[in-house]
């Protein structure tokens, strides 16, 4: 017992350091986009498709692990998605040797770091629930709260490491992020050897024969694909504000790349703050209840921001709408876990799954649509996802079963 107070503990802890590096990553394509377009020459609607094939690959992940997943040793896969993602950095950031008319070449190594993510976000959930089952619900959030650090983060990041006087330099965060993964996927792997034997991961042939059976039986449940819907359209709004909102700084208010980038910081940070935070409201409000509450006033605010010419104001709501958003996919993968108990990663699946789907249309159509029209009816119709993800939780409501 002594052994696993010693070693669980760690094992919390570098899951907390793959989550953090799964948000810088994933947000240094948004803050980077500028000085992508202008090494590669590409137009925004391509910028977005780098987005929706990294989306690809993460959709393709989603489904097999949510069949399969149960079956797997979970820590060893986030080993994988680790080492992934630790590649993906490190062949974009080696770019520059290639030249700028190495757009396809982007966009496979975008496609490896897309099944990297994608499947340290899945398992992760899993390995959270199976590991320290008891504290569920306060580790899930901090988890996803270290995201929201990396979100905050990356911004920054991509400021201090690029010049845009010198549009090579979009790759030098990849590269560090790269071999970032690398030296903390070795590090995972060796904690998680010691740490297998204080976890269910101990006896698979146990844990596969539990999980044989019926491995699509959750997407039989019509609850299943509303929660997928839910997520969906929860994620469309954040990933449209993740990967065009610099760039809408700086060319509807005209802002310098530093200053724009730094009001996607200010909307992580009250990101952060209320991840971190969300397990002492959980127990003060009922999880469902947060979800409804947060989406409406967040579209409320963020029409706010749009009306607004005040960018002090901007600045102000931006922090707010973090503190109001940060918490959502915490909640919904609890929601999700609580509907399906026996089937983690397929439960989490579902989440992830509505992720990917959103990472793989949103930023593209955005794309288009701003290079036709601008960027004032694509935000307003974010704007509108956010009532709708809420109208559809409203559904699994009335759908789920009656309990006693």
């Amino acid at each position: 017992m002594s052994g696993a107070k010693r070693i669980l503990p760690l094992l919390a802890a570098l899951c907390f350091a793959l989550f953090l590096l799964y948000g810088v990553y994933f947000n240094a394509f948004g803050a980077n986009a500028e000085s992508m377009m202008a090494f590669f020459d590409i137009t925004e609607s391509r910028q977005g498709f780098v987005m929706t094939i990294q989306s690809l690959g993460g959709i393709v992940m989603t489904v097999l692990l949510g069949l399969f997943g149960e079956r797997l040793h979970k820590l060893y896969g986030l080993l994988a998605g680790a080492v992934l993602v630790g590649v993906a950095g490190v062949t974009i950031g080696t770019m520059p040797l290639y030249g700028n008319d190495s757009y396809g070449l982007l966009l496979v190594f975008a496609l490896i770091g897309g099944v990297g993510y994608i499947t340290i976000d899945l398992l992760m959930n899993g390995v959270i629930a199976d590991v320290f089952p008891e504290k569920k619900s306060t580790l899930l959030p901090i988890v996803h709260g270290f995201y929201g650090l990396g979100a905050m983060l990356a911004p920054l990041l991509v400021t201090w490491l690029t010049d845009s006087g010198r549009p090579a330099t979009f790759a030098v965060p990849y590269l560090v992020l790269g071999a970032a993964a690398l030296v903390l996927g070795a590090v995972f792997w060796a904690v998680s050897r010691r740490a297998t034997p204080h976890t269910p991961y101990a006896d698979m042939t146990a844990l596969r024969d539990r999980s044989v059976a019926n491995p699509a039986e959750i997407f039989r449940d019509k609850r299943a694909w509303l929660y997928l819907l839910c997520c969906f359209l929860y994620l469309c709004f954040q990933n449209g504000i993740a990967v065009w909102l610099p760039n809408y700084y700086k060319t509807v208010h005209h802002m310098a790349g530093g200053a724009a980038n730094a009001m996607l910081t200010l909307f992580f940070l009250g990101a952060l703050v209320v991840r971190m935070l969300s397990p002492l409201v959980y127990k003060r409000m009922p999880v469902r209840t947060f979800y409804l509450l947060t989406c409406f006033l967040s579209a409320g605010v963020f029409a706010v921001l749009l009306l607004t010419p005040s960018l002090a104001v901007q600045r102000v709501l931006l922090v707010l709408l973090g503190l109001l958003q940060g918490a959502e996919v915490p909640a919904l993968v609890i929601l999700c876990c609580e509907t399906f108990p026996t089937r983690t990663a397929s439960a989490s699946s579902i989440i992830v799954l509505g992720v990917s789907l959103s990472a793989l249309i949103a930023p593209t159509v955005l794309g288009r649509l701003i290079e036709q029209v601008g960027y004032g009816i694509p935000l307003w119709g974010l704007t509108a996802c956010l009532p709708l993800s809420a109208a559809v939780l409203l559904a699994i409501r009335r759908d789920a079963p009656a309990r006693a």
